[in-house]
């Protein structure tokens, strides 16, 4: 325990307190934070909020969070579960100290006590640099693609009126929802190939979770065959406490198909209908069909400098061995960049 602040978990008691921290960060009123917080944590299909920890003073007031809540995984035909760092607030008088780092260590020793191995972090924190000198590893960072559009992009009316279109290459059926067909989508990601990479689990039970986030906004496209069986799929994120032209960027956090020619339907269709004026896609792991497709819609393609201060926009994966006394074999060497497929990850796609 730090001498100067009281490290706990997140107890009912402190729900309020902890609404009022986050919404420097969420943004989505006491309500809305306290929504999601339940959403992100309680109903959470991986794990529940016992990793979070708060940070007190020893007057007890509340200086800072750090929220750990579980992701699903699969590799070598396992399933498994990450805990992620996400949530992390440090209140104002509180910010040039040391409770941030003093809780992400409570974090590791509470996780290194119940022996899970690992704990990740997707976030674009401005504190990676000495996170990196604290033992975190870096595993990327990678490109993505950016598109700038004017005010007004986009298909203006409900999404789900989106009229319904066929693809310009394969001539699939696709059309538009605010609700996930999740039965389908985890139809197409199990006919995926598999290697002996880790990806995200993508099941239905993931699928209706993750659209349940009561601030985001999800936009989804399905490209159906004739025969109504399902050939891909594209789900793109806004933040939902932002208008359609405000200053958040429209994510596309996950796209699948069949083959890579639907997937470059989709994403044409995307780039043309979602609104906001700035769009991204992660290009690692994309094929050169949509990479393509990305291009003649006019998108920049922001790559890695080797230069921290430049390169601190870009996604990244850090990483942290917690001093587990075992590791299962499938979860070693997890610190590589080609052990990862991050096909279907997107921070945004769990904010």
């Amino acid at each position: 325990m730090a001498a100067d602040f009281a490290l706990t978990g997140c107890a009912p008691g402190d729900h309020d307190e902890v609404c009022l921290l986050q919404e420097t960060l969420l943004r989505g009123g006491l309500a809305g934070n306290g929504a999601y917080l339940d959403w992100k944590y309680r109903a959470n299909p991986y794990l529940d909020g016992r990793y979070t920890v708060l940070a007190r003073t020893p007057a007890g007031e509340l200086a800072g969070m750090v929220g750990v809540f579980g992701s699903g995984w699969e590799v070598d035909g396992q399933r498994c579960m990450l805990p992620c760092l996400t949530d992390t607030v440090v209140a104002p008088a509180h910010r040039n100290g040391p409770v941030f780092h003093e809780m992400v260590d409570e974090v590791l020793a509470r996780l290194r006590r119940d022996n899970v191995p690992w704990l990740l972090d997707f976030g674009d924190q401005g504190t990676v640099p000495a996170m990196l000198l604290r033992g975190w590893r870096q595993v990327g960072p990678w490109g993505q693609a950016v598109l700038n559009r004017l005010p007004g992009h986009g298909f203006r009316g409900p999404w789900s009126a989106l009229p319904v279109a066929r693809g310009a290459r394969t001539g699939v059926r696709i059309t538009s929802a605010t609700a996930p067909d999740a039965e389908a989508m985890a139809e197409v990601v199990a006919g995926l190939p598999a290697d002996d990479r880790i990806r995200v689990a993508r099941t239905a039970a993931y699928f209706r979770w993750r659209a349940a986030n009561p601030l985001a906004k999800y936009h989804y496209l399905m490209a159906r065959f004739d025969s109504g069986a399902p050939a891909g799929y594209l789900v793109a994120h806004r933040s939902g406490v932002d208008t359609d032209d405000g200053p958040t960027p429209t994510t596309i956090v996950d796209c699948e198909a069949i083959g890579a020619e639907v997937q470059a339907d989709l994403v044409r269709l995307a780039g043309a209908s979602l609104p906001g004026t700035r769009l991204l896609m992660w290009t690692r792991d994309l094929p050169r069909s949509v990479l393509s497709c990305l291009a003649e819609l006019g998108a920049e393609f922001v790559e890695p400098t080797g230069r921290p201060t430049r390169d601190r926009p870009l996604p990244s994966l850090l990483i942290r061995e917690t001093g587990a006394a075992t590791v299962p074999a499938a979860l070693a060497g997890l610190d590589k960049p080609d052990a990862w497929d991050f096909r279907g990850v997107s921070g945004r796609g769990w904010r």
